[in-house]
Formats: structure tokens, C-alpha cells, sequence
């Protein structure tokens, strides 16, 4: 999961914190449609190994530079570089799950929905909780990404359940961690467009997650 510097920003409000937030839930709330558009188009596409790369990975990463621009406006262009190839490449996987399994997917996105709102409002009330495991949940976050790597070159790790739930828990309690952080930096307009990258990339993760645990219990 990658992170940009957001989080480091110092200096003034230029809004009140609650238009911070609306601003930041309209942000979201786009990206996520975006997403769904563009993997209802994409549903029958099978991309080749250089296309997932570019477009998984290298558009994504310039879209994340984009956003340290400190420009709002290049920051949500740098956004929209995240969303949209996400959903490109998550089109081929919800068909199949879909096919397999019809539902799995609204109910993996019910799932995160509600997920999603706990942790966040969890990250507002609980503080000094998030505070004191950032640390903790950056190694776990480490340890996950070697996990996966390792699953490349071992396919049998990735049949074991729970390492989707405990990824899935790291991701959860991402969110919230990054609500808290963001109730901590300046309430700008370039910041609410950053930590919103953030935010969905935290997002886009769990629902993967949950929809491979949904996946397993139905096989």
C-alpha cells in the first residue's frame, strides 16, 4: 500500500474540519463510483502481465506523486491516475467471482461499507488508541506485503484463510489510523484530495480481502 507525505503537512486551516471531512467523503464517494464504472467496462478484459504492471503499479505510483504536488487541483488528477486503473484491473476479478458466486460482490461491498464506517468514526473517538499502534501496524503492513510477495513463488500461501482475515484486519484498522492522522494535519483542500488516496487505497484493500475470505467460504 502506498503513502505519500500527507501526513507530515504542517500549517493553517483553510476550512472548518467537518467541510474537511465532507470534502474528503465527496472525494471518496467518486473515486468508488469511478472504480465501479470502469470495472463494469473492463468485466470481460484479460490483461497480460506488462498491462497489470503499468497499469496496477506504475500509473498508480505517478498519480501518488502527483498528489505531493501541493496543488489540489494535480492532486485529484494524480487520484483519479489511483481509482481508475484499480478499477480497470478489479473488472476481470469481480466477474469471476460474480460468475462463481452470484452476489459475492455486493455483499463483500455491504461488508466493507460497514466496516469502513466503524473504523473511521473509531479513528476520530479513539485517538490516543491509534496513536500508540502505528508502529505496530506499519510492521504488520511489512510483513503482509513479504507475505505476498512469497505467495508469488508459493501458490499454497495464498489458499491459507487466514492470512486474508488478519490482512483484512490490518487494513481495517488502517483506516482508522489514517481518520486519526487526518484529524491531525492542516484542513485544506490539497490535503483533503491526499489523505483521500489514502483512504481508498485502505478501503480497496479490505473489500479484496473480504471478498477473498467470501470467496473461500463458498468454494
Amino acid at each position: 500500500m502506498i503513502k505519500s507525505d500527507v501526513y507530515e503537512r504542517t500549517g493553517a486551516d483553510t476550512m472548518s474540519r467537518s467541510s474537511f471531512y465532507f470534502v474528503m467523503g465527496c472525494i471518496l464517494s467518486w473515486g468508488f463510483i469511478a472504480t465501479y464504472i470502469v470495472s463494469n467496462l473492463t468485466s470481460s478484459w484479460q490483461p497480460g502481465i506488462i498491462e497489470i504492471l503499468v497499469i496496477g503499479l506504475v500509473i498508480p505510483i505517478v498519480g501518488i506523486v502527483m498528489s505531493i504536488s501541493g496543488s489540489a487541483l494535480v492532486s485529484f488528477g494524480g487520484f483519479n491516475l489511483v481509482v481508475i486503473p484499480f478499477g480497470a484491473l478489479l473488472g476481470p476479478v469481480l466477474m469471476q467471482y460474480e460468475v462463481a458466486t452470484p452476489g459475492i460482490v455486493s455483499e463483500a461491498a455491504a461488508l466493507t461499507a460497514a466496516i469502513t464506517a466503524v473504523m473511521a468514526l473509531s479513528g476520530l473517538t479513539f485517538p490516543k488508541f491509534y496513536e500508540s499502534i502505528g508502529g505496530a501496524l506499519f510492521g504488520a503492513l511489512s510483513a503482509l506485503v513479504v507475505v505476498s510477495i512469497l505467495s508469488l513463488f508459493i501458490p499454497a500461501l495464498s489458499g491459507f484463510t487466514i492470512i486474508h482475515y488478519i490482512a483484512a484486519g490490518i487494513f481495517a484498522l488502517y483506516i482508522g489510523f489514517d481518520m486519526w492522522r487526518a484529524s491531525e494535519i492542516p484542513a485544506t483542500l490539497d490535503n483533503a484530495v491526499d489523505v483521500s488516496i489514502s483512504l481508498y487505497l485502505d478501503v480497496i484493500n479490505l473489500f479484496i480481502r473480504i471478498l477473498s475470505i467470501l470467496g473461500k467460504k463458498d468454494d
